[in-house]
């Protein structure tokens, strides 16, 4: 404006304004460029802090200038120095709230005498948590109180939802009904803040709520005079873990203590209102139910010696596969049915269709994860019983009529509905190993889970293995029919394997496997009148060799050339499964230590 603008006066401000030197006037234009900038950036504070200038208008122009900058530097520096008062005054007015706590406090100690020890410790305390800055609960957004009971309910909804659906039970039921679910969220479920060093809980006190870590770190710790820990223990809490499920389907006392490491955000889960929700819907009471009864089952059951106590933090043998595989028929296929809903949305055809079906008379069991992914799952309960030497009992083969095949296999069976571990373990020594009963010593159990994709349906399916570890009594035996050779040496046995194995002659290594098994005695025991399965007591050291190809071979030979008992009368087979079925509380205390054996045993996922 200085230079270009047209001036009615014939001046402008940049040839009136000059500086004094010892070499006489310079000029304004002649001066260096930092001396010009450092003189418009003085002009430009000036409007704002509305201090004097050495630099006037001379022309219309720029006087209009002059005053329009002015204005703007009014209200600029105005606004400005407000916003500074303002935040000055509320800096002040929390520095004096935080002083009279202060001021109060140390009133307090020195009124009640408090130890000077323990006294700067409160203080330290205090002051580190008042220069926190809390966390917004939905109590201190005024403005959420103006929204609809309605769409409050689903905003509260929409933000626990990803907490709660970690958990598979809840999210089974927000797939079922997402309006009764907000109905839960907004009754049953509440949002809680810990400080640093807080507790959530302490132990020997009364749970009525379940809590899930939305953010933070905690740690919990149990000491042997709370709790049946030997020793003290503490574990670290993760994010989207559970607490206190247990609170959930029973009346809980904690064995443990939970503190916050830094500060935490929890969501806590009220066991009264939340049934009380689920109460408005017949299937998910159902599902509810079902679940709370094979929960509460493994709560009172758990326990040394074959699995731990169980805490605040887990109770053995309630994943949510383990629980869903033990429910009803009825609830599995509704647990199915909703699962399948999800992923028929997404594909279809014929393996689908037949997967639909076998959900439908409960052949197979189908679940949606904590992850949102579908699997089917199959359950087997197996046992692995060893001598003193090592040797395991195995099933090594099976007949049906005069066919015999081999097989080398640890005795086991499928887990049914409605049955926990124990209870499978129990009716597989009743129907295929009474001549075990009252022989063996449990000593715990080992979970094996493999998950691998079914070409069959094209879904996940996860194969759970509970192998029950166990030891023969000394002294004890097998009372079942023994099956003889039909053959005696090993060049005979050699040239019946030739015949069988398609002339493939045995090496030196094959043929002495085949004389150490020979010596084995074999176990017949029938299944019916004309098929069984043959067990026997197979050193630790052939089970890897048997189970390959080679192996395989003499495995083959040596079965075949075994001579199988005559089949048993039906008088024999009735009074078995009597014994069996039955059973007297002596021999069945291998079995049973307490009431349900299954939540005494101790599983390792793999």
């Amino acid at each position: 404006v200085g230079r270009g603008a047209p001036s009615d006066t014939g001046g402008r401000w940049t040839e009136l304004t000059s500086v004094k030197t010892v070499d006489g006037p310079l000029e304004y234009g002649d001066s260096s460029p930092v001396y010009q900038y450092m003189v418009a950036f003085h002009w430009a504070a000036g409007q704002i802090a509305l201090g004097s200038l050495d630099v006037n208008p001379t022309n219309s122009w720029e006087r209009v200038v002059f005053v329009l900058a002015m204005m703007f530097g009014f209200l600029f520096g105005s606004t400005l120095i407000s916003m500074l008062s303002a935040a000055m005054m509320d800096y002040q007015m929390m520095q004096k709230d935080k002083t009279m706590k202060l001021r109060q406090l140390r009133h307090y100690l020195r009124e009640n005498q408090v130890n000077p020890v323990v006294a700067v410790h409160v203080q330290k305390q205090v002051e580190q948590r008042l220069s926190v800055r809390e966390a917004l609960s939905e109590g201190d957004v005024a403005a959420l109180q103006l929204l609809s009971t309605a769409l409050r309910s689903q905003l509260r909804f929409e933000i626990q939802r990803p907490h709660l659906a970690r958990q598979p039970i809840f999210r089974l039921w927000m797939q079922m009904d997402v309006r009764l679910m907000q109905r839960v969220c907004a009754d049953a479920v509440a949002c809680n803040y810990l400080r640093p060093k807080d507790e959530l809980f302490a132990a020997a006190s009364a749970e009525t709520c379940a809590h899930v870590l939305v953010r933070g770190q905690m740690v919990y710790s149990q000491s042997p005079d709370s709790s049946p820990a030997i020793e003290d223990t503490s574990e670290e809490v993760q994010e989207g873990q559970w607490l206190c499920e247990a609170a959930l389907w029973s009346e809980w006392t904690h064995v443990g203590k939970a503190e916050s490491i830094t500060s935490c955000q929890l969501l806590s889960i009220d066991s009264e209102h939340l049934m009380t929700c689920l109460q408005q819907d017949f299937l998910i009471e159902g599902i509810a139910v079902e679940y709370c009864r094979q929960f509460h089952k493994r709560i009172t059951s758990a326990g040394p010696p074959h699995a731990p106590w169980p805490t605040d933090l887990q109770v053995p043998f309630t994943d949510y596969c383990d629980l869903v595989v033990s429910m009803e028929k009825t609830v599995q296929q509704t647990i199915g049915r909703v699962a399948l809903s999800q992923l028929q949305a997404q594909r279809g055809g014929r393996a689908m269709e037949k997967l639909r079906e076998e959900v439908e008379i409960s052949k197979s069991i189908v679940v949606i994860t904590a992850t949102g992914a579908l699997i089917r799952v199959v359950s087997l309960v197996v046992l692995r019983a060893a001598q003193e030497d090592g040797s395991v009992f195995m099933q090594v083969g099976k007949w049906s009529g005069p066919d015999v095949k081999h097989a080398l296999l640890l005795p086991g069976v499928k887990q049914e509905a409605d049955e926990h571990v124990g209870e499978t373990l129990q009716r597989m020594f009743n129907t295929r190993l009474s001549c075990l009963v009252g022989k063996l010593e449990l000593n715990g159990f080992q979970r094996e889970i493999e998950e691998k994709e079914s070409k069959e349906y094209g879904v996940q399916t996860r194969y759970m293995r509970a192998i029950c570890k166990a030891t023969l009594f000394k002294d004890a035996v097998v009372d079942a029919p023994i099956c003889p050779m039909m053959t005696n040496t090993i060049t005979q046995m050699a040239s019946s394997v030739d015949s069988v194995t398609h002339e493939k002659a045995l090496d030196s290594h094959q043929k002495y496997m085949l004389s150490r098994l020979q010596a084995l005695d074999v176990y017949a025991i029938h299944a019916d009148d004309v098929s069984g399965a043959l067990y026997a007591w197979v050193p630790s050291d052939m089970l890897d060799p048997l189970g390959c190809t080679n192996g395989e071979l003499v495995l083959k030979a040596w079965i075949s050339d075994l001579d199988l008992p005559a089949p048993s009368s039906s008088s024999e087979k009735r009074e078995v499964e009597e014994e069996g079925d039955g059973g007297d509380a002596a021999s069945m205390q291998m079995i049973v230590d307490s009431d349900l054996p299954d939540m005494r045993l101790e599983f390792t996922q793999v």
